[in-house]
């Protein structure tokens, strides 16, 4: 996946606006809480999500062992065919 880059000015106050498309992507709307982490001299904001927001994105544990099952299938054909 390649990454968005959009570009935005600070205003004389520190304000930015995020870009729409940005914010339709993250569903980030007016009193919506954001962090900014300072990750090895890189500014990245973050949307804080609540709990439930969470969860509905975190797949299923049917989900998951469905990928773990394709994920070790994939595993032991290739040790089949490096033998």
């Amino acid at each position: 996946m390649m990454p968005t880059t959009s570009k935005s000015i600070v205003n004389r106050k520190g304000m930015v606006t995020i870009p729409s498309k940005l914010r339709k992507k993250y569903n980030i709307k007016e009193g919506t809480e954001v962090a900014f982490l300072d990750i090895m001299g890189n500014l990245v904001l973050v949307p804080v999500l609540e709990i439930e927001e969470i969860r509905k994105q975190m797949p299923t544990a049917q989900q998951m062992l469905k990928s773990y099952e394709e994920s070790r299938e994939e595993e032991i054909q290739l040790e089949n065919t490096n033998r």
